[in-house]
């Protein structure tokens, strides 16, 4: 187990024992807790699309040199590359309460480097390996982001059951 000052908010917030006694929390704190939880899942959420368009990119580069396409061609799909008509439908879709992250979020997750790095200033260079390569981290990257958004969603619809149960009592 990671030193407590080590650890990550979302790790923490994954343990089984992060809800224990959530009904006996006041109000205030398990409000707390909903908004902190949501800021996380915001950040997950912001790497895991980031993962999702690097992904993207990095197949239509390896497309492009396939069909022989010029970087020029790569630079004008890119609208369509990034508006992936297979995502969730926005009606399917959480709808998030932040729309990016905090801009001073500590990015401590592992391999965000395949998103902050300069990967896609030196696609061209890239050689065909480093480029299957890099897909390999970024699908990997993409798939436990994703597990932990999903994982989190538990955990946010489980405070929100307890914030809806007290509204109610309330209301009684």
């Amino acid at each position: 187990m990671m030193p407590e000052e080590h650890r990550r908010r979302v790790d923490t917030m994954l343990e089984p024992e992060f809800l224990d006694g959530l009904a006996q929390r006041s109000i205030e704190d398990v409000r707390a807790l909903h908004e902190e939880c949501l800021t996380v899942e915001t950040e997950v959420s912001f790497v895991r699309r980031l993962a999702q368009a690097r992904i993207d990119i990095v197949e239509a580069e390896l497309d492009r040199r396939a069909r022989g396409g010029s970087i020029g061609d790569l630079l004008a799909a890119l609208p369509d590359i990034l508006s992936d008509d297979s995502r969730a439908a926005p009606a399917e879709s959480r709808l998030p309460r932040h729309l990016g992250p905090a801009t001073d979020i500590p990015w401590r997750r592992g391999l965000e480097h395949l998103i902050s790095d300069s990967t896609l200033v030196n696609l061209p260079t890239l050689s065909e390996d480093e480029l299957r390569g890099t897909l390999e981290q970024l699908r990997e990257l993409e798939h436990e982001v994703s597990g932990q958004r999903r994982a989190l969603h538990r955990v946010i619809d489980s405070i929100e059951a307890e914030l809806s149960e007290r509204h109610k009592g309330a209301l009684a």
